[in-house]
């Protein structure tokens, strides 16, 4: 009788961070705060979208109610925030705030805005605010189109073998990112190739199935729940890479499953990866969606999945191959 029947996996991809345009990545990366969230992930990926912006910017100085558009390229929609119910804002019950507003920033103050005492009570970027709209942060309404606007080209699939992404991405030199700011075209006229140019900074997170013979006897390895965090990683990247071909990945993995330091070979019997936001991603050679159920706090049926099971890799597309509600 052998011990274990099967052993699967489901990893999901989740964002440690909203996602940061390059630009805003190299005012961000000097902030310990933004360095410590950053230090979570170890899967990354690089993508191009044409720039966001807000624009008509609206406070209500009897509701507080602010009213603004939010663009990209010539997709538009309207937003809605109530500054009250943002839960930073609610936490710290201000009697009175502060607005500081530009085409790519929202900060609401405690105090009058930069001035000495004053803090920044919460803010948004634009990927910020897409980012929190698709978790259904309270306090946003508005911004349904946030789907269409959080789809992007797949530029580059990556990791750290070593360390973490920011190491990765910020303290040492990143060639495919070089390389993209100096080769891709301007997706907006009168943008610059660095705002349309966005990094997303994963952490894979696995739950690990094993179905035991009955009669088998247990040992504290069987219930320890420990696993090998990198070659997840690594076996993640790969699957990407294999399925979507981004242009900046030159190793496109051609025999994936196999490889050196992935799972093949290992003890799961098969696994399966998605990316647990509402985000997608294009290529030439495929399309990828992710999936976030903010009632649940689930990944939702809404996400692709990828799926491997010995030398088989298949693209299982939500609503096609299984339903997408």
């Amino acid at each position: 009788m052998s011990d274990t029947v099967t052993k699967g996996k489901l990893s999901l991809l989740q964002l440690v961070y909203p996602p940061i345009s390059n630009q805003e990545a190299v005012w961000l990366q000097n902030d310990p705060e933004v360095e410590e969230e950053l230090r979570a992930s170890d899967f990354y990926m690089i993508a191009g979208r044409k720039e966001a912006k807000f624009g008509n910017i609206v406070a209500d100085p009897d509701t507080h109610l602010v009213t603004f558009t939010m663009s990209v390229g010539e997709l538009s929609d309207e937003v809605r925030i109530q500054p009250n119910d943002l839960p930073a804002m609610a936490e710290r019950e201000l009697d009175a705030y502060w607005l500081e507003a530009g085409d790519k920033f929202l900060r609401f103050w405690d105090g009058p805005v930069k001035e000495e005492g004053s803090e920044v009570v919460d803010w948004f970027t634009t990927e910020k605010l897409l980012y929190e709209r698709s978790r259904n942060k309270l306090g946003i309404a508005g911004l349904d189109k946030f789907r269409e606007m959080m789809t992007y080209d797949l530029l580059y699939v990556g990791i750290a073998k070593k360390g973490d992404s920011f190491d990765r991405l910020f303290n040492q030199g990143h060639k495919a990112r070089t390389d993209i700011l100096a080769n891709e075209p301007q997706r907006l006229r009168g943008a610059r190739v660095t705002d349309e140019i966005y990094l997303f900074l994963f952490h894979v997170s696995p739950l690990i199935i094993s179905t035991f013979d009955f009669g088998h006897e247990f040992t504290d390895k069987d219930l320890s729940g420990e696993y090998e965090q990198k070659p997840i990683v690594a076996d993640a990247e790969k699957a990407f890479v294999h399925l979507l071909k981004p242009d900046y990945n030159l190793v496109k993995f051609n025999n994936y499953p196999m490889g050196d330091d992935g799972l093949y070979g290992s003890d799961y019997t098969r696994y399966v990866y998605s990316i647990a936001e509402n985000i997608e991603f294009n290529t030439s050679h495929g399309r990828f969606r992710g999936g976030w159920d903010s009632k649940l706090q689930l990944v939702s049926n809404a996400a692709d999945a990828i799926f491997v099971e010995g030398d088989t890799v298949k693209l299982l597309v939500s609503g096609v191959d299984f339903p997408s509600e």
